[in-house]
C-alpha cells in the first residue's frame, strides 16, 4: 500500500502558522460552529475566499495570501473539520447544503453590505465551491475552480464502471466508522506525499521547505484532524447519484457567473476531458492548463496561478465557447513561471 510515515504526535505549532506577513488570525462562529480563517489585505478591497482540498487547510493559499493582498482582501477558510476550525462528530454535520448554508452566513458575516465575491475552490473546496455558486449565484462575481471538475462530471466519471468503482473504493470504505480515520493517522504524510510527489511534474518535495512540511504534519497528527474531513466523503451521494443520471434529461443547469478552469497537465487525479466536459454548466468561462503541475498548480506554479487570476478578476482574459476549450485542451499551452 506504499510507504507508510512513522506517526509523531505534534502538539505545539510550528511558528511559520503564525507569520505575520501572510495575515490575520481570526475567528467566526457560525450556528454554533467556530469558523478559522486568514486574511490578507484591506477590507475595502473586493474580497477573494478561497477554499482548499482534502488534506489541506487556510496555509495551502500561503501564496495567494502573499501576492494577491496588494489589491484585494484574500480570505483564507479552514473548511468545518479542518484545521483550528470546529469539528464536529456527526457525519450529517458535513451534508453538502449544511455545509453551503453555514458558508453563506460566514460571507454575510464578514461582508457589511452585498458586495459580491470572488470564490476560487480547489479539490474538496471545489466541489463545494461549485454547490455554493449554483445556489447562491448573485453573491459572487467570479468563480475560479482549481483542479476541480463540476461534482456531477466527477461523480459521473467515478461511477461510470465498475473498473472507476474499484480505483475509487476509498470512497466507499470512507462509510465504515473510524478506520479512515486511524488509517490516515497511521500514514502519517501519506495524503500530502501523494499530493505534491509526482516525477512528471516540475513540483516535488525538494520545494517544500521543512517548514512547510511542519504545517501539515501538525495539522493532521491526530485522528480528530481527519474525522471531519473523511466525514464529507461519507455524505457523497454514490448511490442516489447513480439513479439519478439514469433519469438525467434536458439541458444541464448553468451557472450564470464567469467562471475560471485551472488545471495542472499532470495531474494524476484529474483528467483534462473532465475539467473541460465542466465548461457545459457555466455560460461564460476561461481555461487555462498549467504545464508542468500536478493536482495542486497554485502551490507548485504560485506565480503562474498568481497571474492567470489576476487577469481573469480585471477582465483580461478572453472567455470561450464550448468548442474553443477543447480546442484548448488538445494545445496545451505553454506558460512561463
Amino acid at each position: 500500500r506504499g510507504k507508510h510515515v512513522e506517526m509523531a504526535l505534534r502538539e505545539s505549532p510550528p511558528e511559520c502558522l503564525s507569520d505575520p506577513l501572510l495575515g490575520r488570525h481570526l475567528f467566526a462562529k457560525i450556528n454554533g460552529t467556530k469558523y478559522h480563517y486568514v486574511e490578507s489585505g484591506s477590507r475595502r478591497h473586493e474580497m477573494i475566499l478561497c477554499f482548499h482540498d482534502f488534506g489541506d487547510f487556510w496555509y495551502g493559499w500561503r501564496n495567494q495570501l502573499r501576492c494577491l493582498s496588494h489589491s484585494n482582501w484574500v480570505v483564507a477558510l479552514d473548511l468545518k473539520g479542518f484545521g483550528e476550525t470546529k469539528k464536529p462528530f456527526m457525519a450529517s454535520k458535513y451534508k453538502d447544503e449544511v455545509v453551503v448554508e453555514e458558508l453563506k452566513q460566514f460571507i454575510d458575516v464578514l461582508q457589511e453590505d452585498d458586495k459580491q465575491i470572488v470564490f476560487i475552490g480547489h479539490g474538496l473546496g471545489g466541489y463545494i465551491a461549485w454547490k455554493f455558486v449554483e445556489k447562491y449565484p448573485s453573491m459572487v462575481r467570479k468563480f475560479i475552480s482549481i483542479s476541480t471538475p463540476h461534482p456531477r462530471i466527477w461523480l459521473k466519471h467515478v461511477m461510470r464502471s465498475w473498473r472507476s468503482v474499484i480505483e475509487n473504493r476509498w470512497l466507499y470504505v470512507c462509510r465504515l466508522p473510524f478506520l479512515p480515520e486511524m488509517e490516515k493517522v497511521a500514514n502519517d504524510l501519506e495524503v500530502f506525499y501523494k499530493r505534491f510527489k509526482n516525477s512528471n511534474s516540475v513540483m516535488n518535495q525538494s520545494k517544500y521547505s521543512n517548514l512547510d512540511k511542519e504545517d501539515y504534519k501538525y495539522t493532521v497528527s491526530h485522528t480528530t484532524d481527519w474525522q471531519g474531513p473523511i466525514n464529507y466523503f461519507r455524505n457523497f451521494p454514490l448511490a442516489d447519484f447513480s439513479r439519478s443520471v439514469l433519469k438525467e434529461e434536458g439541458p444541464k443547469p448553468c451557472i450564470p457567473v464567469e467562471a475560471l478552469l485551472i488545471v495542472g497537465n499532470v495531474d494524476p487525479e484529474l483528467s483534462l476531458d473532465l475539467m473541460s466536459e465542466s465548461a457545459e454548466y457555466a455560460d461564460r468561462f476561461a481555461m487555462q492548463i498549467v504545464n508542468g503541475t500536478g493536482h495542486s498548480p497554485h502551490q507548485e506554479q504560485p506565480n503562474v496561478v498568481n497571474e492567470h487570476i489576476t487577469k481573469f478578476i480585471k477582465d483580461e482574459v478572453s472567455y470561450m465557447t464550448k468548442w474553443s476549450s477543447m480546442m484548448k485542451v488538445v494545445s496545451q499551452p505553454k506558460f512561463s513561471s
